[in-house]
């Protein structure tokens, strides 16, 4: 439902008065304004009433003043004049500060929460990716476990034959002293070498895919 009225001239009367005047003037109840407008009447009301404290703080209150000013076709800009000046007149120090301390700090807050919001989700996601890529990253760039149980670090022996053993990661492969050595289904590797008397070095090379090498070198001494 639209209504076609002129501005009305701001006389000495105050905002409430203004305010009821002209919606009466339209012959429509506070009640039926709310609805359309789709406002909190009791909002309305205490705009209406010249109730100021019921109206939420800062700029959520003005809001509705705006709201109310773009139905009644009443200029916003003067309506907001009477009605700072008639909360300093008429209200308690203490709400005059929380009505209207920091609002430009709240007009700020009160539109960038949304955005802020997004960003830091969206921070948290990208954020959480990266972690993940770099987990990922580092698991297929790293060289694979390695681990040697015989032989011993500078081992002693007086037989000519040794067995390497020794456990890697399933998908990568195993040399000894540049023979590739099959391992089984837990990664476990074994091969049987012969030794020279004297000092042999030993090495056992760990390779994946994309990965880096894994080297161990044992020396063992025959007598």
């Amino acid at each position: 439902m639209k209504f076609n009225f002129k501005k009305k001239e701001i006389t000495d009367q105050t905002l409430s008065e203004i305010l009821k005047k002209t919606r009466e003037e339209k012959n429509i109840s506070l009640e039926k304004v709310a609805r359309i407008a789709k406002m909190n009447p009791e909002y309305l009301r205490a705009l209406e009433q010249e109730d100021y404290q019921k109206l939420p703080q800062g700029i959520y209150g003005k809001s509705f003043l705006r709201e109310y000013c773009y139905y009644l076709k009443l200029d916003y800009k003067k309506m907001l004049d009477l009605y700072e000046q008639e909360v300093f007149l008429n209200t308690e120090p203490s709400f005059k500060e929380d009505v209207f301390s920091h609002e430009r700090i709240n007009r700020k807050h009160l539109f960038s929460l949304p955005k802020i919001a997004r960003n830091i989700i969206l921070s948290v996601v990208i954020g959480a990716c990266f972690v993940y890529l770099g987990f990922r990253v580092k698991a297929i760039i790293a060289p694979p476990e390695l681990i040697i149980t015989n032989p011993a670090p500078d081992q002693i022996m007086e037989s000519t034959k040794l067995e390497v053993k020794g456990k890697t990661e399933l998908e990568a492969r195993v040399f000894i002293n540049g023979q590739e050595v099959f391992s089984g289904a837990d990664g476990n590797f074994s091969k049987e070498i012969n030794l020279k008397y004297g000092i042999n070095t030993i090495k056992i090379l760990a390779q994946k895919k994309y990965g880096r090498d894994a080297e161990v070198v044992r020396q063992v001494l025959v007598k």
